[in-house]
């Protein structure tokens, strides 16, 4: 029988220097979006387009193990942390459910397409085998604060929420990539945070990225497969 994962009340109250960190609705994916696009601006998925982004934070939404956490602040959200427990079975929904990218992403082909080839490798990055994804894994997709905001120390109360999530989902450990160069503040905050360095690898030519791992309990790794 399948899993299903609801709302942890422990992750989903964390108060932070600037807020309330809580569990993401459907209301909140236009705040979700608009934060995405201004921290990701020059990004493969931000190139795809607003409508592309609306439906891929949906499905994570919808995903039996998504975690999708918000910063709320007065009057507006101020960030989010995304991302997924068993990757390698979110990655097949998001093929089974590929119709509804299709047209975001043929309307983004149609302005830039220089980008059909990250969307061939995307495509198969998506198909990877499950074999390949580390046992009772959580990937961190994307976390992002509004520039308002971005160094009052939200950040971290967003990675203490996720961490949360992720353990109380049976996750042995959290991992996410970032780019290696050019992005000294994001790796550093990532280990501040506790992440570990595990690997440096060529995504494409000129775009080198670091693999960070964080475990729920001592000992615990999850290197993914080379």
């Amino acid at each position: 029988m399948t899993k299903t994962y609801p709302a942890d009340e422990h992750a989903s109250g964390i108060d932070s220097q600037s807020g309330l960190v809580r569990k993401a609705t459907v209301t909140d994916l236009p705040g979700i979006v608009a934060i995405h696009q201004q921290a990701f601006r020059r990004f493969f998925l931000t190139r795809l387009g607003g409508e592309f982004l609306r439906e891929y934070y949906h499905l994570v939404l919808n995903y039996r193990a998504g975690i999708i956490l918000v910063s709320e602040g007065p009057s507006v959200l101020e960030g989010f942390a995304c991302g997924f427990a068993d990757p390698a079975e979110f990655y097949q929904l998001m093929w089974h459910n590929r119709r509804a990218f299709v047209l975001p992403v043929f309307a983004a082909l149609l302005h830039h397409p220089s980008l059909a080839t990250k969307v061939v490798k995307g495509v198969q990055r998506i198909q990877t085998p499950a074999s390949e994804w580390p046992a009772r894994s959580c990937e961190l997709s994307s976390i992002a604060v509004a520039t308002e905001v971005s160094s009052n120390g939200l950040g971290k109360g967003l990675i203490k929420a996720f961490l949360a999530q992720a353990r109380w989902m049976d996750a042995q450990c959290v991992y996410l990539t970032t780019d290696a160069d050019g992005n000294d503040a994001a790796n550093a905050f990532y280990r501040n945070v506790g992440f570990q360095h595990t690997r440096r690898f060529l995504q494409r030519k000129g775009r080198w990225m670091n693999e960070y791992v964080i475990g729920m309990e001592a000992g615990n790794n999850c290197e993914k497969q080379s």
